[in-house]
């Protein structure tokens, strides 16, 4: 187990054309043990990220830490961080005990080592009953839960697991959902896990960080996320559906004040007149309402 921390992360693709700011400066630090998400649409950065912390991309700019070790430049093999992709990624001819097994046999272990740790982790996955068969055979499903096996019997430092329920089923996607939560509970191990799924994210990790356009735009905890956003962008994207944003004008009258709309909504918003004095006294803001705290008056 280790704590990993970023520190002014910037990961930059020069094209032909253009260059792409994939990752922009970005800070974060997942404390040793802890299950973090990292959630953001599609194209925001988040698989650079991982790629980063995994050794697979050197950043542009910046410094990846392991504990308070610097581990920008290391090898991936040097790092120990286990990776779980969207899409199974075994080897189809071979038996799911040898797809399993790999890790260990490239680590030398004694062969009673390797059954004994097989056939635990096995159990763990309920894929025992398949160990003889060849992945070719299988399903997606199974072929997913023989990817996670094989990544934690490695014993990593880091455990990373890139959008790795998005290919299943929804009654599989729940099982491997509820089952990852208890090995991560059981094993403390630091797990990251990156997905555009909030339910996902919001039930799994302990702390989540919001990715759009490069940059972490809040890190906090589910409740505070859903509760407390930072900006409209996280305040829209948590929620099922997000929250409506509306932009209204701040006026005063008789001592008061109102936010107002053309269409002619109107709301005292007197108690929050210090607030909006600290910040410069806006003329317009932005009113995020959760659809599920809305009342149809009679």
């Amino acid at each position: 187990m280790v704590r990993v921390f970023l520190d002014h992360v910037t990961k930059i693709f020069k094209g032909e054309k253009k260059r792409v700011v994939a990752v922009d400066d970005v800070t974060l630090e997942v404390p040793d043990g802890t299950f973090m998400g990292l959630l953001g649409p599609s194209g925001c950065g988040k698989t650079t990220t991982l790629r980063i912390i995994a050794g697979l991309e050197t950043p542009t700019k910046g410094k990846v830490y392991f504990d308070e070790e610097e581990v920008t430049d290391w090898e991936p093999r040097k790092r120990n961080v286990a990776m779980v992709f969207q899409f199974p990624v075994l080897y189809p001819t071979i038996t799911v005990y040898e797809n399993i097994a790999l890790p260990l046999r490239a680590a030398k272990e004694p062969e009673s080592e390797i059954r004994k740790k097989v056939k635990e982790i096995a159990e763990l996955m309920g894929i025992t009953e398949i160990l003889n068969e060849k992945p070719i055979k299988l399903d997606v499903n199974s072929k997913q839960k023989i990817s996670l096996a094989k990544a934690l019997i490695r014993d990593p430092s880091v455990f990373i697991l890139d959008e790795p329920l998005t290919v299943l089923d929804p009654k599989a996607r729940i099982e491997l959902r509820t089952k990852l939560k208890k090995i991560q509970l059981g094993m403390k191990k630091t797990m990251i896990y990156v997905t555009h799924d909030q339910t996902e994210s919001l039930t799994l990790a302990e702390k989540v960080a919001v990715m759009n356009a490069g940059k972490i735009l809040q890190y906090d905890t589910p409740e505070a996320l859903y509760d407390n956003p930072a900006n409209t962008f996280v305040g829209w994207f948590i929620g099922n559906p997000g929250m409506n944003l509306i932009e209204c004008d701040v006026v005063e009258e008789n001592g008061k004040l109102y936010l107002s709309t053309e269409g002619g909504f109107r709301y005292d918003i007197s108690f929050i007149a210090d607030e909006l004095k600290k910040l410069g006294q806006p003329k317009t803001v932005v009113l995020g309402i959760r659809p599920e705290f809305v009342e149809v008056g009679s």
